[in-house]
Formats: structure tokens, sequence, C-alpha cells
């Protein structure tokens, strides 16, 4: 065959395979687009399916903004993380055809800590050992291993897994709405908390961590929810246990956030509401804690927190940060963490400031914050008399975010973490918010207008 006979075989197949590139994801896509419309699981709750789509597709073109973004922003791939763990599952997935039982091993963490395994795939890997090690759970194995494991259905092609991640996402969003909704009984005000906010959605709509944290969490919130009601069955108990899982594994902070906030809003529901049972129960959460740092010192909250800012502000003086600002240093006290928790809170709460918005993706956070602000004032102004229902899940919303928000400002050094770190709290935060305004005092040319009526029709 001629050069030029080769050359034509070579164009055909380049064409070939990047037309493969186009039409599986739109496959994919137009598949989750249709099972938003057929599947009980969306049927089952307080949304239109044109809605339900519209917020699908929302997450969507996020998740391809987020695409490009990374592309073109970072000039290492290796160190954009929506690139890193996709790339690093190439070499676990390999094996799934050359050897098989190495793949499933490496799936599930069955002996593969062996220097075989080392030498083999690992230390092909860049994100398999983490730059820094608490010696509790490595988050980034369970993303390599999500994303090995769907390279099995996508044939490598990283808009399947963005699209599919984003769905997983949306599901659990989909789930945090239906409780919203069954808290607040107002359809605009679950859709804006859970599908509208631009920073959520933004980062949770790609092949990122929070991707899979917002589904866990949702899900775990969902099911947590039912066993207020005598109408529980062990499908509740199995996600619970399941989500826990998925939780601890992904980001141990954020469960140890959730858990008591969700546990202490049951027991006033069940027993007794006064702030002396509140503070009771938030002593007791404390003490536990401390008697499990006392029985192994490892696991003792006061020296993770302490040892995490240490490990995060090495990171920052390793690698060139342009959103870095200075903590006050933490000393294995726990007076030192409280002391140093109103600042912690207020930095995570206000951050970026307005001489820190150097990059694109800090500004959808900055307008968020003065929204959020403007809300907090529009609260005293147009306040809500709540009952007492109401009140025990504006609570838990605080209490999760001020807890959240106290981890990551202790021991985060960097406005762009923030950033992301923030987002599992925020739709619990908007809801809390929109719970405590009353827009039957707002003037009525906001409120009832052709536009909210639209709304009301669409949703």
């Amino acid at each position: 065959m001629s050069n030029g006979g080769n050359s034509d075989v070579k164009t055909l197949i380049f064409a070939y395979m990047s037309l493969v590139d186009f039409i599986l994801p739109v496959f994919v896509l137009l598949g989750l687009f249709w099972s938003i419309s057929k599947l009980d699981f969306f049927k089952n709750g307080p949304f239109s399916t044109r809605s339900l789509q519209l917020a699908f597709f929302l997450r969507i073109a996020m998740g391809f903004g987020l695409f490009l973004i990374y592309s073109y922003h970072y000039p290492s791939r290796q160190d954009a993380d929506t690139f890193k763990y996709f790339d690093d599952s190439q070499y676990m997935y390999d094996a799934f055809w050359t050897n098989p039982g190495d793949y499933f091993k490496m799936l599930f963490g069955i002996n593969c800590n062996t220097e075989y395994f080392n030498t083999e795939y690992f230390n092909n890997m860049s994100n398999w050992v983490r730059s820094y090690d608490n010696g509790l759970f490595n988050d980034n194995r369970l993303m390599i291993r999500v994303n090995a494991f769907l390279r099995i259905f996508s044939f490598g092609n990283y808009h399947v897994h963005s699209i599919i991640l984003a769905f997983l996402a949306f599901m659990g969003s989909f789930s945090l709405s239906k409780l919203f909704f069954e808290v607040s009984r107002s359809k605009v005000l679950t859709y804006v908390a859970v599908f509208l906010v631009p920073s959520l959605v933004f980062w949770s709509s790609g092949i990122l961590k929070e991707a899979v944290l917002l589904a866990a969490l949702g899900f775990f919130a969902y099911h947590f929810y039912q066993l207020f009601d005598s109408n529980r069955t062990w499908k509740n108990y199995v996600m619970l246990f399941l989500m826990s899982c998925v939780l601890i594994v992904l980001k141990l902070y954020v469960f140890m956030a959730f858990f008591p906030a969700i546990i202490i809003w049951l027991v006033v529901s069940k027993w007794r509401r006064s702030l002396w049972v509140y503070l009771l129960m938030y002593i007791l959460f404390i003490a536990i804690a401390t008697l499990i740092g006392e029985i192994n010192p490892r696991y003792d909250f006061v020296n993770l927190i302490v040892d995490k800012q240490k490990q995060f502000i090495r990171l920052a003086d390793f690698y060139p940060v342009n959103s870095r600002f200075d903590l006050e240093v933490l000393t294995y006290e726990f007076w030192s963490l409280l002391l140093s928790s109103p600042e912690a809170i207020f930095n995570v709460f206000t951050k970026p400031w307005p001489n820190e918005l150097n990059s694109i993706l800090y500004i959808p956070s900055f307008i968020e914050n003065a929204v959020i602000l403007l809300l907090l004032v529009t609260t005293f102004v147009y306040r809500k008399a709540l009952k007492v229902k109401e009140w025990d899940f504006v609570i838990f919303c605080l209490s999760f975010c001020i807890i959240l928000y106290t981890v990551i400002g202790l021991t985060t050094p960097i406005t762009g973490a923030i950033v992301r770190y923030k987002i599992p709290a925020i739709p619990f935060l908007m809801m809390a918010v929109f719970m405590l305004i009353d827009f039957d005092k707002i003037p009525i040319r906001f409120t009832q207008n052709k536009l909210s009526r639209w709304i009301n029709t669409f949703l």
C-alpha cells in the first residue's frame, strides 16, 4: 500500500475515533435525560420532569465549563484535580484486561498493599500516595477506583465520566431536595438552594471529589430523615450504612461535622427542645471525642485538626499559591482551637474578599457570599415566626455549617481551597436562611408577578 493509502487509512481511523468520542457522551447524556422522566426515583419528588431536566442540564453545562477551565488554566495536567484521578485510573483499568485478578483486588482494596502492586501499578500513578498523610483515609484512592470502574463502560472517554458523576451528584441533590421540601413546603426555595447555587453546581459537576461527596451527603441526609417517621424501612438503614462508609473514606471531617448535628436534630424531635438540651448534647459529643482521643491518640480530634493545619501550611509553602493568607498557628490544646474558632468561621463565611478575586473561579463564591449576607439582613426586616419543627431544622442546618466552617477555617490557609471545601454546607445554609424569611411580608410586587407565577407553574 502506498504512503498516500496509509495516510487515508489513518485519517479514517482518526475520524472514526473522534466520532465515537463525540457520540458516546451524547448517547449517555440522552439516556440519563430519559431516565429522569421515567424512573420512579425522580417521580417521587416535588418537582416536574422538565424542571429536573433543566437542573441536570445546568450541571452538564457547568461540568463542561469546568473541563475547559482546567484544560486551559493548568499547564500541567497532573496538577489539575479533574484530570489527575481520571488519568491515574488508566493504570488500574489496564489490569482489567491483562490481569483481572489484580484489577479487582485493587478495586476493592484486597491484599494489594504489597511491593508487587506498588511496582506494577501504584508507582506509575501520580496521586495514589498523597503529598501529605494524616494516617487515616486516603480519599484520592477512592476517586481513582471510581474512575477505574467507570472506564469499563466509558472506553476511557473523559466526558462520559464527567456526565455520570454529575448525574450521581444530581441524584444526591434531588434526595436533599425531597428533605428540604418536606420541611419547608416551598418548591421555589428548595429548588434554588439545591439546584441553582452556581458554586455548588460548578464544583459538583465534574470528575471531582465534591460530586461523590454531595451524592453521599444528599442520600445520607434524606434516608436519615426517614428515621423520624414510623414508615422507615430496612432500605433506609442500608443506605445510611453505605453512605456513611463513603463519607468517612472520602471526607471524614464532613461526616464528623454532619453526624452530631443530625443526631441532635433527631434526639430533640423525639424528646424535648431547649437550649440546655442542645448544649448538653454537644458537650456529650465533645466528651466522647475526647475519650476516643485518650484511648487512641491517633484519633484525638484536637491533634487531627492541628496536624491538618500544619500539613496544609507546608503544602502552601511548597506550591506557589496566589490566594494564601496567614492563619493563627494552633497548639495541641483544646483552648487554642476554641479561641481561634471565631476568626475561622468568619474567614470561611466571607472569603473570597474583593482583594482576592484573582481568579474567575472565585467570582461566583464572592457573589454568593454577598447574597447570603443580604438575605441575613433581610431576616431582620422580614423575620418569620417559625414553628417548633422548623426551628429544629434551622438549628440543625446552622449547626452543621458552623462545625464544618470551623474545621475548614482552622486548617485551611488558602482561599481557593475554602471556596471548594465549604460546598457541602452551602445548600443547608441557604435553606436555613430562606426558612427565616417571611416572604409574605415582602412587597407583593416582588413575590406576586408573572415571573413568579410562571416559575411556580414550571416547577
